[in-house]
């Protein structure tokens, strides 16, 4: 396995991580959502079950295109306390500052996504 981390659907297919031609498919979820996987947690996941939960966690799926309508696009609110990016100030004490709006891995969960990877255009 490659030392450097997967970034690309073509990094998760050589990797073994999808299935041979779902790049097409994943490619609405790559373009929405970043992807990212160290090589160390790609070698955990164990590629012959379908369920893994370390692969659940980090593979791209096309599940995560799905809305239904009680969903929110801000679930928790963010963007109604964030005066500038990369900054929230949700309570009076406390602020959650963004330094670096990139992750080492991308979870698939995460209530934050659509605000955390790559700049477009910078893969």
């Amino acid at each position: 396995m490659s030392a450097r981390t997967l970034t690309r659907l073509k990094d998760f297919a050589a990797a073994g991580l999808i299935a041979p031609g779902a790049e097409a498919a994943l490619a609405p979820v790559a373009e929405a959502y970043a992807i990212g996987l160290t090589p160390h947690l790609a070698a955990q996941i164990d590629r012959t079950n379908p369920n893994d939960p370390v692969a659940r966690m980090f593979v791209p799926s096309t599940e995560e295109l799905r809305r239904l309508p009680e969903e929110r696009v801000d679930p928790i609110g963010d963007a109604a306390h964030s005066p500038v990016p990369f900054l929230v100030h949700r309570y009076p004490d406390r602020v959650l500052l963004m330094p670096v709006p990139v992750c080492p891995v991308y979870c698939r969960f995460c209530f934050r996504r659509e605000a955390v990877g790559p700049v477009k255009g910078d893969a």
